[in-house]
């Protein structure tokens, strides 16, 4: 396995994805509740950023258990693992202000559990489509990508990644655990070619953005008490008209 999933088309339900839920998996419920989310056909994929900030935090492991629940790796999940794998206090206590401090009490044992459910998760994701444009896909992805940037590079670069590589090392995956958005009035990024569309989280906008063929998602959960959470073929067919 490597650090890119994917993921063939939904034949018998609808997909969603949603942003970064922060621990605020009540907040989740209530707005799959509403959507009419239906767990025995559905499914939901999430931008990452699962954890911190939030005291439902400690439910990701169930989540990432249940079979309609796929999840890419956010920067606070990244802090958990480095966190884990170095030992170090200072790593620690940074997490820790970052919003781990949900976790500050737990002793090694039960943090292990934890680790191990979110060191393989991949960085991004590649859905595939069915309904409205067989054979088209799109890509999720955390935070950011280059301004100028081809999918095929994100296939190549990760899939030649371990499953537990979380290294950040390369300009395209800091961007894609680290990067930011500046707004719409940005014009610098292209469009992402060979993807029909990426979708990102990390970055809280007030509405969800759209610049060329890249949506930003994060409605701040744990700020605003938002999840930003679309219907992938609806939200693809709406913006070809």
């Amino acid at each position: 396995m490597s650090k890119l999933q994917t993921y063939q088309s939904n034949l018998s339900g609808r997909d969603f994805i949603c942003s970064d839920i922060h621990g605020h998996f009540s907040l989740l419920e209530e707005q799959l509740s509403h959507l009419d989310f239906d767990k025995e056909k559905d499914r939901l994929f999430c931008l990452g950023d699962l954890i911190d900030r939030g005291q439902e935090s400690d439910q990701v492991i169930d989540y990432l258990r249940k079979p309609w629940f796929f999840s890419i790796l956010g920067n606070h999940e990244l802090m958990l693992i480095d966190a884990m794998e170095t030992g170090n206090n200072h790593v620690f206590m940074q997490w820790y202000s970052w919003g781990g401090d949900w976790a500050e009490d737990f002793s090694q044992e039960a943090l292990t559990e934890y680790y191990e459910a979110l060191v393989e998760l991949p960085m991004a994701i590649e859905l595939h489509l069915t309904k409205n444009d067989p054979g088209g896909k799109v890509g999720l992805v955390h935070a950011g990508l280059p301004d100028i940037c081809d999918w095929h590079t994100v296939r190549q670069d990760l899939s030649a990644m371990d499953v537990r590589d979380n290294s950040t090392g390369t300009s395209l995956t800091y961007h894609m655990l680290w990067g930011g958005f500046s707004g719409i009035s940005d014009d610098k990024a292209q469009r992402v070619d060979n993807i029909d569309h990426v979708f990102h989280g990390h970055t809280i906008v007030e509405e969800m953005t759209t610049v060329t063929n890249r949506t930003f998602m994060d409605l701040g959960s744990y700020k605003y008490g938002r999840i930003g959470i679309i219907e992938v073929e609806s939200f693809l067919s709406r913006m070809s008209k």
